[in-house]
């Protein structure tokens, strides 16, 4: 069994995975609660919340909580991403009731206190900018604002500057009772426990958090207005750019061939755009494709960092590469390769206890439908090379398309052209 699920009192889901055979615990609390969900006047609250709730509780003090597990041998973080905001820890079994303890002491009772909210609000501030200064990363954000233009989704998950220094301790309160209820947490656990204490731990300290209503977001539509290229000017001793394409969502069993297309394509040394981007020509140290996907929509990139003289130059290479991959099949061992690499990632990322924690955890959180290893495999296994034609084709339009670049003196005429020039699909 991949899984088990329990629900508490309150109607809170307990998903758990035994693992007899490992050291150590992992365990997680999901909330649903992302950028997707937020206003653009509160844009970076579910983030900046996930930094306040390791300021204290009623209970502990900053120190407290990370001594708790530190201080016991464990590991101690949170993230915050467009769907979700979720804290964990991995810890010795002896452990795991400490670690459920603080796990929901810091969400049911976090202080929220005014200096705290001041100095973590400095600290974010200055993680934007760190952002802003790392083009090779920033680029990702920036084409998100393109690709969910008038959406959520395009908004900063750290918020902006503007956003986050506008962010009260009353704004906070109100978001964590709208979101930090019953209806949107879920506990998920992975590694070596006892099942009966899990649930009786499991059960003392989240099954009297309050019900509430389940947090809904703005679903996405493409904006009728298509500004199909952004740039930000920024000096820089590369040109990044991110060339993408509206995708599917992940509730889409077309997101199998997908991930198939993206691996053959650019998922890694073996793939298309590695070897004639970089090997073949040396254009670039990193050139990839990935894919990014939503409840209801996603997008798939092809991104790269190089000398923006030969900018042109990739881009037109990159464009022949999905020109290839629309119109002719792939071959039988690029798509065996491919098929192996990603069953093979996908198993050995779950060794890891707290891999599957997460893994499970996502799903369960979620509300996707639960898909268990056995039937992933049956499904990139089923991927044929007519599936992986019908997608491209689908996937690579010049109306899908959109261009996200940072460099100095690029414009976005210039870019603008350079992509239709390039474009041969």
């Amino acid at each position: 069994m991949d899984w088990k699920i329990v629900m508490l009192s309150n109607g809170m889901p307990l998903v758990m995975k035994e693992k007899k055979d490992m050291y150590s615990v992992a365990a997680g609390i999901w909330v649903r609660s992302g950028s997707r969900y937020e206003k653009p006047s509160v844009s970076g609250i579910s983030h900046f919340i996930e930094h306040m709730l390791f300021k204290g509780t009623i209970r502990r003090t900053t120190s407290d909580l990370k001594e708790a597990i530190e201080g016991k041998g464990g590991t101690f973080n949170a993230f915050t991403s467009e769907e979700f905001t979720a804290y964990y820890i991995k810890v010795l079994p002896r452990h795991l009731k400490t670690g459920l303890d603080v796990l929901s002491d810091m969400v049911q009772r976090p202080l929220l206190l005014s200096e705290e909210i001041e100095k973590e609000r400095s600290v974010i501030l200055e993680e934007i900018k760190m952002y802003y200064d790392s083009p090779a990363r920033y680029v990702h954000d920036l084409f998100d604002s393109l690709m969910f233009a008038g959406n959520p989704l395009g908004m900063l998950i750290s918020g902006s500057e503007k956003t986050v220094c506008a962010i009260s301790r009353d704004d906070m309160v109100t978001w964590i009772n709208e979101h930090y209820n019953a209806k949107n947490l879920c506990l998920s656990v992975c590694g070596k426990f006892d099942e009966n204490r899990l649930v009786d731990w499991a059960e003392k300290y989240f099954g009297k958090v309050q019900n509430g209503v389940s947090s809904a977001f703005k679903p996405f539509s493409p904006s009728k207005k298509l500004y199909r290229v952004r740039v930000r000017r920024q000096k820089t001793e590369q040109i990044n750019f991110c060339l993408g394409f509206l995708a599917p969502s992940r509730r889409s069993l077309d997101r199998y061939p997908l991930g198939v297309l993206s691996t053959i394509l650019g998922g890694n040394m073996s793939s298309r755009l590695f070897n004639e981007v970089r090997e073949n020509r040396g254009l670039a140290y990193d050139v990839r494709s990935y894919l990014k996907l939503y409840a209801d929509t996603g997008s798939f990139v092809i991104s790269a960092g190089l000398a923006p003289e030969r900018f042109q130059e990739c881009l037109r290479v990159v464009s022949d590469e999905i020109n290839r991959i629309r119109e002719v099949s792939v071959s039988d061992d690029e798509l065996k390769r491919a098929k192996e690499y990603i069953f093979s990632q996908a198993l050995m990322s779950l060794e890891d206890n707290l891999e599957y924690m997460l893994w499970i955890g996502e799903m369960v959180a979620s509300g996707d439908p639960l898909v268990s290893i056995q039937k992933t495999k049956k499904r990139i296994a089923g991927v044929t090379k007519d599936d992986i034609r019908r997608v491209a084709k689908k996937l690579f339009t010049r109306e899908n398309a959109r261009l996200a670049l940072i460099e100095e003196r690029m414009g976005v005429k210039k870019a603008t052209k350079i992509l239709e020039e390039c474009a041969v699909w």
